[in-house]
């Protein structure tokens, strides 16, 4: 397959001042050896960048837009082209001291130059923009934010085609962009391994960057945005997404890497689907194939995952929770906080039910932990999440589930995002992991993957946060499943109340730990 990452520049300065001119950039996928297919992140600077705001879906045809645009340069790992060039290249090599492999790809890169022809907005992306994303912040920069989030928004559904062997614009560039469709497969499913090639920073030291990760949810049922827990870095915009198994097949195109919603950092990068950006441009027949199986394995394990992990709601918060049978749901006190003034619902695939909280621990006391009841016979299906009894360990692989970007409209489709990560760190009253976590997967379970699938070791309450009230995605606290399920257990047997207060620990030393506070010694 002729296609691989790039990094995508030009030169720009507002004054035309030789000491203030900058260089954008963004990554980029160079397919059939002449196009480039970029994102329209990189535009963001220019006049012509409000022009693609203001058309609003409707197509930039006019010969001016593009005759201002400024010229392309694309970076790219080079290549020996046989040239006598080579050959004194080599040679030169040759007289030095050897105990560097200089001919490593990641010395030498080669620079193209090209002029942008076609510039679009997908109307399929940007509807699913309006309707899920409207109170993100995107790029989070110094200056203006909210007219840096307008115009983030307005681009980040932008594709951008460069031709590197034409400066003349193309109103129709379908054969190029036909060339790509039939080179891309179509999106991944929940749970399955992505890469993404990029080159963060705009420095082509980062060229071609690998991240890997996995795909934790899917927007629309084209789909129409791929949320993934590969690490990217502003920079990494436009850059290859490529699926991991079977076989390598580019999939999609980062369109997001720094974004923040509800005053944290979104930890996850999101990727547009390549086939159905393409299929809507090209307007090729909905009927066409969208979406590739899961794996089998990942299948199991995300079905067991779902049978078990419901919605909570309570007033404007919401979080996740465990079913752990009989009716009760187990969650975080912080989740179901105002429930004495305000109707407590559990959702789960589709129906939504009225829930009564049985328990639920002081504010701000460990193990920031409540129980709620639901009549189970309105859920066909669901089923009690089976808790592992083998003490977690330090460094082995877990999941995250919880429902962090929940609307309304997406109710019939509901099913939790899944993130991928380990535990960084375990005592019998705190696991810590690295799965990405955002608000709305306090009270989701953490899983450990066993040979029969997947087993509840923890219960998610909180991420790490800066004294500004910043959260680190990659940096959060679980309560273990062994110091829940005694108490657990008890009060679901005889429904005695005071077994179930147990679950509210009030060992001076944990309460310690969970307000991050350093330990005092005793002796």
């Amino acid at each position: 397959m002729s296609v691989e990452g790039v990094m995508v520049s030009y030169d720009y300065s507002e004054d035309d001042e030789v000491a203030n001119i900058l260089t954008v950039s963004a990554s980029g996928i160079m397919f059939s050896h002449r196009w480039v297919l970029t994102h329209g992140s990189i535009l963001s600077p220019l006049q012509q960048a409000q022009v693609i705001s203001n058309a609003k879906r409707r197509p930039i045809l006019n010969d001016e837009f593009y005759a201002n645009l400024p010229e392309i340069y694309v970076t790219c790992e080079k290549r020996s082209d046989g040239s006598a060039y080579d050959s004194v290249e080599k040679l030169s090599r040759e007289r030095s001291d050897g105990l560097t492999d200089l001919d490593h790809s990641s010395y030498h890169v080669r620079v193209l130059t090209g002029r942008i022809v076609h510039a679009w907005q997908c109307g399929v992306l940007d509807r699913c923009v309006d309707a899920i994303m409207f109170s993100w912040t995107i790029g989070h920069r110094d200056g203006d934010v909210r007219a840096q989030t307008q115009l983030g928004k307005a681009l980040l559904s932008v594709f951008v085609l460069v031709d590197l062997e034409s400066g003349r614009a193309s109103a129709v560039p379908l054969r190029p962009l036909s060339e790509l469709f039939d080179m891309v497969k179509p999106a991944p499913a929940r749970g399955s391994e992505v890469l993404v090639h990029s080159t963060p920073f705009g420095n082509e030291v980062f060229l071609n960057t690998v991240t890997k990760g996995c795909v934790c949810g899917a927007v629309g049922t084209r789909p129409s945005l791929l949320l993934t827990d590969c690490a990217s870095s502003l920079g990494s915009e436009g850059g290859p997404v490529y699926s991991d198994a079977p076989e390598s097949s580019l999939v999609g195109m980062v369109v997001c890497s720094v974004s923040w919603w509800r005053g944290e950092w979104v930890g996850l990068t999101l990727a547009a689907p390549l086939r159905t950006v393409l299929a809507h441009k090209l307007s090729v027949p909905a009927a066409a194939p969208q979406r590739a199986p899961q794996p089998p394995r990942i299948a199991a394990i995300l079905d067991l995952i779902d049978a078990c992990t419901v919605l909570v709601r309570c007033g404007n918060a919401w979080g996740a929770g465990v079913y752990v049978g009989g009716g009760h749901v187990l969650t975080c006190a912080h989740v179901v906080k105002d429930h004495t003034s305000e109707k407590v619902s559990v959702y789960w695939q589709g129906v939504k039910e009225t829930a009564m909280v049985r328990y639920s621990s002081r504010d701000g006391r460990a193990y920031d932990v409540a129980l709620a009841y639901v009549d189970p016979r309105h859920y066909a299906g669901i089923k009690a999440a089976e808790f592992s009894h083998k003490p977690p360990e330090k460094g082995e692989l877990v999941l995250a589930a919880g429902y962090p970007y929940f609307s309304d409209s997406s109710v019939p489709q509901l099913r939790p995002t899944v993130t991928r990560g380990h535990l960084s760190n375990v005592s019998p009253s705190m696991l810590q992991t690295t799965c990405c976590v955002q608000s709305g997967f306090s009270g989701g379970p953490i899983f450990r993957l066993t040979t029969d699938g997947a087993a509840v070791v923890g219960m998610i309450v909180s991420n790490a946060r800066t004294h500004s009230g910043a959260t680190h995605p990659y940096v959060n606290m679980a309560a273990p499943a062994a110091a829940l399920l005694r108490p657990l257990a008890d009060y679901m047997r005889d429904r005695d109340q005071s077994k179930i207060s147990q679950l509210g620990n009030m060992d001076e030393m944990i309460q310690q730990q969970w307000r991050l506070l350093p330990y005092r010694s005793k002796i």
